[in-house]
């Protein structure tokens, strides 16, 4: 009886290779597969997406693609934000395409202008007169029903200025939401 010996079989750990083209990165772009390029480095995020503080969708946008000008764009404290990357690290891109693309290189160039200009200083004053704009509306939406009453005219009137306070006070609410108000974190979640 003979018989035949086989060699095991070899599974190629899925990250012992460290360096990746942008296409077979671009390949893992499911949420069950989910790999992102920041700055030339590679991170498997499959794992975090569901964790991700800014939430899953906006990590599944960059699925397979360079997400490094929406990291910048989205982390004010980036030391803070790599603690958590660095166990998602997978590997760099190769050198040959480590650079960033045409679009991205426009983008950087666009918003250093404009911070030169400085179109993205917090001017507090802004938002105290914001504040108050939407305040008077929501004034006048009462004060034209306690004063013409409950016609269809005042009651017209009064839901338009209502309608528009809120809507202001909402986009108020979504700058907070972003911490525009303030660069300081800690005083952007207390106000």
């Amino acid at each position: 009886m003979a018989t035949t010996t086989t060699a095991p079989i070899l599974v190629e750990n899925a990250y012992s290779k460290k360096n990746y083209t942008r296409a077979e990165v671009s390949l893992h772009n499911k949420r069950e597969d989910l790999w992102i390029i920041v700055y030339g480095r590679v991170y498997d995020v499959t794992d975090w997406a569901p964790k991700h503080p800014g939430g899953k969708r906006i990590i599944q946008h960059y699925g397979g693609e360079d997400a490094s000008i929406a990291f910048d764009t989205f982390h004010k404290n980036k030391k803070f934000a790599r603690g958590y990357m660095a166990k998602y690290y997978i590997g760099d891109v190769v050198e040959e395409e480590r650079e960033l693309p045409e679009i991205s290189k426009d983008f950087l160039r666009l918003r250093d202008d404009l911070m030169q200009k400085g179109l993205f200083k917090v001017n507090p004053w802004y938002y105290i007169l914001f504040f108050i704009h939407f305040a008077l509306f929501e004034v006048l939406g009462v004060l034209i029903l306690w004063h013409y009453g409950t016609g269809w005219l005042p009651w017209l009137l009064s839901s338009i200025c209502l309608a528009t306070a809120q809507t202001q006070a909402g986009w108020f609410q979504h700058d907070f939401g972003h911490h525009s108000l303030s660069s300081n974190t800690r005083l952007s979640k207390l106000l």
